[in-house]
């Protein structure tokens, strides 16, 4: 059984659900890094200035609808990094699967069995739910250089069928939430676990239930409450 709702997220589950404020992105430092990727590039140049869940959401759901992974996949990382420069280079590496973080990695060839992957866990999460999902890409199905941080992002933008908001989408788990929760609710989540995940989905369906809301939202509320964004 989850603890009970800690009062500074109790506070803000019964305001009404706002979505989330949109923010700039590097678009020259993205296609620099993407240079040889046509599809990407032409997905990177259909982008808003600013960015935000549900922008995104409908850019990664119509480019996996056309069959495109890779295009679908980089806006998540986009959103994802937001405004840190760091962005691009780290997703390079994830593409091109680099043994050597200190080689140029804008020179590297793009790895196809990266697409294969991304397109492995975008099809569980739909069929199987979240938490298989996550135990694919955390195991058998995992891409180097792709953390929970960020692989959660991708399957929650892949799973987010029905909205931003949609019950049963996939919740992000990165750093700055698994600290929320040592901090304010004493649950010490491993986000490099998939106990942890399976924990943190149980939590966040519990503490959402009274108050009407989906395991996204709290997700959403508790990234505010830790890192002022949202």
């Amino acid at each position: 059984m989850s603890p009970d709702v800690p009062s500074v997220l109790d506070e803000l589950l019964t305001e009404e659900p706002k979505p989330q404020e949109s923010f700039p992105w590097l678009r020259d430092k993205w296609r620099q890094e993407l240079h040889d990727l046509p599809e990407v590039l032409e997905t990177l140049d259909e982008l808003p200035d600013r960015v935000d869940r549900q922008s995104t959401r409908d850019v990664v759901l119509h480019e996996l609808a056309r069959g495109r992974v890779l295009s679908a996949f980089v806006p998540a990382m986009v959103w994802g990094w937001g405004t840190t420069a760091l962005g691009p280079l780290r997703t390079r590496w994830v593409l091109t699967q680099t043994n050597d973080r200190s080689a140029p990695a804008f020179r590297l060839s793009v790895q196809t069995s990266v697409a294969e992957r991304l397109e492995a866990g975008s099809l569980i999460v739909r069929k199987k739910g979240p938490l298989d999902a996550f135990r694919l890409m955390n195991n058998d199905g995992k891409i180097k250089h792709l953390g929970p941080s960020y692989f959660t992002k991708w399957l929650y933008f892949c799973s987010s069928l029905q909205g931003p908001d949609d019950a049963t989408a996939a919740p992000i788990l990165d750093k700055q939430i698994a600290r929320w929760f040592r901090e304010h609710a004493l649950i010490d989540l491993n986000p490099n676990k998939s106990a942890s995940y399976a924990e943190y989905l149980e939590t966040l369906n519990d503490w959402g239930k009274p108050y009407g809301r989906t395991p996204v939202q709290v997700e959403k509320t508790i990234f505010k409450l830790a890192t002022g964004r949202g």
